[in-house]
């Protein structure tokens, strides 16, 4: 693991110990019949607990397994999307990579799941291929294992393919706004920058100036920094003002470029893209999400809306 992505890492953990990402979790699995987990980035930091990680054959099935997995992995980190994939038994399972501001922190694993019935033909030729991967006579096993794994329609496959980009790009979302609530301690170096920033207000400042405000040169500067923070310096200028233009977008007197201006923002478009970027949204959009509502008026999150109606639909 590297370093600049521990924020991301430790996001993720978070995430998948809250209660709102585990009632969406439970959606899934209950709406498709297919388990569904939450697993940090690389298959090697799996727990012993897992689900299926110690494999199902018996003997070393569990690292085929999780071989297949690291490959399966891989490939939807090159491809940044959702990746099929059959497990040793001959079953079907996605998995679906998570980025948070740039940084894969972890994946949605779907499945084990079949789509059709497990007939003689395929049991012999499934046990042919366990032969040859050192675990002989496991026919017994294999039918058991697709006798207790659900079954899905090729229409229920892809929309479930579907639920799980949804899911992945909510927590995506979730995950930024995660980081940006995120109370950050300041340090004496931070302090000692923030103050320089501050006496500036939004004038613009390099990277240089900054730096021979703490006395230290630009190169020495960037690496103390992003040990401190995580965050490069234009990455950590970038969430202050994001964080400045959330709150500012509360009063509902202010235009959105006004807002985008008085947090130090050169251009809308800039601020536009940057604030989809790390909420997933405009600001327009961000401001009527967070309107104060009427009693009994609803103001859902549309991700979690529409992955709840497509969840709906799977469950009839």
């Amino acid at each position: 693991m590297s370093t600049d992505d521990t924020l991301e890492k430790k996001a993720w953990r978070e995430l998948m110990a809250s209660p709102l990402v585990r009632e969406q979790q439970l959606a899934f699995a209950c709406a498709t019949g297919v388990p569904l987990t939450l697993a940090p980035a690389s298959a090697h930091a799996l727990a012993d607990g897992t689900y299926c990680i110690k494999g199902c054959l018996g003997g070393h099935s569990g690292a085929l397994c999780q071989r297949k997995l690291l490959r399966a992995e891989q490939r939807a980190v090159t491809r940044v999307e959702p990746v099929q994939y059959f497990c040793p038994s001959g079953l079907l399972k996605i998995i679906m990579p998570v980025f948070i501001n740039g940084h894969y922190a972890g994946m949605l694993l779907a499945g084990p799941f079949a789509l059709n019935a497990l007939d003689g033909h395929q049991l012999a030729k499934l046990v042919g291929r366990l032969d040859k991967l050192g675990l002989s006579d496991r026919a017994a096993q294999l039918q058991t294992t697709w006798r207790f794994t659900p079954r899905l329609s090729s229409a229920k496959c892809h929309a479930a393919g579907i639920l799980l980009r949804m899911f992945g790009k909510y927590l995506e979302e979730y995950g930024k706004q995660h980081l940006l609530a995120r109370p950050t301690r300041a340090s004496a170096l931070l302090e000692k920058i923030e103050s320089f920033l501050a006496a500036g207000q939004h004038a613009p400042v390099s990277l240089k100036e900054v730096a021979a405000c703490v006395n230290l040169s630009p190169c020495h500067f960037c690496s103390v920094f992003k040990r401190q923070t995580g965050l490069t310096f234009s990455q950590y200028r970038m969430r202050q003002r994001l964080e400045k233009a959330r709150e500012l977008l509360g009063d509902g007197r202010r235009r959105v470029s006004d807002v985008a201006f008085e947090a130090g923002f050169g251009s809308i478009p800039h601020f536009n893209r940057a604030f989809r970027r790390w909420f997933g949204c405009s600001p327009s959009q961000y401001r009527v999400r967070t309107a104060p509502r009427n009693p009994g008026q609803e103001n859902p999150n549309p991700g979690v809306a529409q992955y709840r109606a497509l969840a709906a639909i799977m469950s009839q």
